[in-house]
């Protein structure tokens, strides 16, 4: 499917469209829901994109993103990696093993248990941080062309967006329906 380009303006995501009816809303959120289909890839092409140029050249896109992972989910299992990784539980494993036999990864059992916790090391904390100042600068350069009320209702909406989000995974959690 073609992308749009970036010129176009969504009629249905213009304030002065959004109707206060039940109607209105639906086709609002279906339209934002379409328009995220659409920007969020992108955005995430352009993120690994500035991440990948910051990392060393001797690390593979697999293990720079375990090493990101370890970042995010600190104390994770190999499984997790596995899954976030699209990978395979052996797979993971000596991944996980390189990373640790190069500094970057540290892991650790619990006692009587088999399942490894995944932690970054200094070095691997200090390379992935590197890699999120870089990708902020590249991305801030960016977004400094926005004017400042643009700039404005963007942060707000990615503020209530994460905060849904964070509230949807909560809300599945707390049902069992995610692992």
């Amino acid at each position: 499917m073609p992308s749009r380009p970036a010129s176009i303006r969504h009629e249905a995501l213009r304030p002065a469209t959004i109707r206060s009816s039940a109607v209105g809303a639906r086709h609002a959120s279906r339209a934002c829901a379409t328009r995220l289909l659409e920007v969020v890839p992108a955005l995430m092409r352009e993120i690994r994109s500035e991440m990948r140029r910051s990392a060393p050249s001797a690390l593979s896109v697999p293990s720079f993103r375990a090493l990101i992972f370890a970042h995010t989910c600190p104390g994770a299992s190999i499984t997790e990696l596995a899954e976030h990784l699209g990978v395979t539980l052996p797979t993971a494993s000596v991944a996980v093993d390189k990373l640790a036999a190069r500094g970057l990864l540290l892991t650790a059992r619990s006692a009587g248990q088999r399942r490894r916790s995944l932690h970054l090391s200094a070095e691997g904390e200090q390379l992935v941080r590197h890699a999120r100042q870089h990708t902020v600068r590249a991305l801030a350069a960016r977004l400094h062309r926005l004017p400042a009320a643009q700039l404005g209702a963007l942060a707000q909406g990615l503020a209530e967006l994460a905060n849904h989000v964070a509230d949807g995974h909560a809300r599945r959690e707390s049902n069992g329906s995610e692992p």
